[in-house]
């Protein structure tokens, strides 16, 4: 199975640095521009399912790259399983005073040097240890909540589809980090707004063919 997997194009939060999870907040203009360019790039692919995480900016984003789609007739189908990575208690707030809040007692102050030093799932668990109310989403909570959504596209759709996913930026780095064989360092593996990332999926498996690939 072929899985495409496009992250949202750039929104409010994006712009101003603000941590963006399970809260939302809308497509800029530039955004929905640069998705046109990503429908166009998509424009003679087909594809058999579409997708969306169940948060608007990825649904907005999917509709507006249908909309460009001249080889395919799909329905949008949203799914949790395809949501952003929850920040619990930090959602809305300054990206760089967070991470620095977090990442200081293990001596470094940004998140990929977290990540450097110990691994993305440590910064997961680091994230929802800090949170007050614990409502962070955990390592072990994103991987099985990733793998639900890897089940649900096999056991939804042919093994020989191609699908469409429209997700979020630290879903895919998190696909790149601890589900590929890449090796790719933490600093790299974030997604540019309205990019695209091929990949195969298979009962044995999952593989990345192209990453972070930017229409022009």
């Amino acid at each position: 199975m072929e899985v495409y997997f496009v992250r949202h194009g750039q929104t409010i939060f994006n712009l101003m640095s603000k941590m963006q999870g399970w809260s939302d907040s809308p497509l800029t203009d530039v955004g929905i521009d640069d998705l046109k360019k990503t429908g166009n790039y998509l424009r003679n692919v087909h594809f058999d399912a579409l997708y969306s995480s169940d948060l608007k900016r990825a649904m907005d984003t999917a509709e507006i790259i249908n909309s460009e789609n001249e080889a395919s007739s799909l329905n949008l189908q949203t799914s949790k399983n395809f949501r952003e990575i929850f920040f619990g208690s930090f959602e809305g707030l300054k990206n760089t005073y967070i991470w620095k809040t977090i990442c200081e007692p293990y001596g470094v102050t940004k998140q990929n040097e977290l990540a450097n030093k110990y691994s993305m799932s440590f910064v997961r668990d680091a994230m929802k240890k800090a949170d007050p109310l614990g409502f962070a989403e955990g390592a072990e909570e994103i991987e099985t909540r990733i793998k639900r959504g890897f089940k649900q596209l096999l056991d939804e759709n042919d093994i020989d589809s191609r699908i469409l996913v429209v997700t979020h930026g630290t879903f895919i780095k998190t696909l790149m980090m601890n589900f590929s064989d890449i090796n790719i360092k933490p600093e790299d593996a974030f997604p540019k707004n309205g990019s695209v990332t091929k990949t195969v999926l298979n009962d044995d498996g999952f593989k990345v063919i192209d990453f972070n690939m930017l229409p022009s």
